[in-house]
């Protein structure tokens, strides 16, 4: 299985999970089954005049699921329609993320888990507007 992480810094399976899904400039792909991974840009920001409905991944990707800390609605909601399981970060790192789901142990996204319950970033929270 294909898992898209959003990244500030490519530092492999080591690297921490970027706080903005939709504004992570990078995302690393990694397979679940071998660790191999990737990095890929995100389309959204790379493409010029992109818009809300734009996809964050190329369509070659074949991500099959998206680990994050938080997202807004509609971009959960575009992944879901796409058939892409959007779950909820527990820790800071790719990999520990990654041996979480391993383990079943990571939960699928629901905003009100993260995002709603400080909905200000001076809170704390991640700063959409749900």
């Amino acid at each position: 299985m294909k898992i898209a992480f959003p990244v500030k810094e490519n530092i492999g399976l080591d690297s921490i999970i970027d706080e903005n899904f939709g504004r992570a400039q990078n995302f690393l792909i990694a397979d679940s089954k071998t660790r191999n991974f990737e990095l890929m840009a995100n389309q959204k920001i790379a493409a010029q005049g992109s818009t809300c409905k734009t996809g964050v991944f190329k369509k070659d990707a074949q991500v099959d699921a998206v680990v994050t800390r938080c997202m807004g609605d509609g971009a959960k909601k575009n992944l879901t329609s796409s058939n892409i399981m959007v779950y909820q970060a527990q820790k800071e790192s790719i990999l520990d993320n990654l041996e979480l789901f391993e383990n079943n142990k990571l939960k699928l996204f629901h905003m009100f888990d993260h995002c709603q319950t400080k909905k200000n970033k001076k809170e704390g929270g991640c700063g959409h507007h749900h």
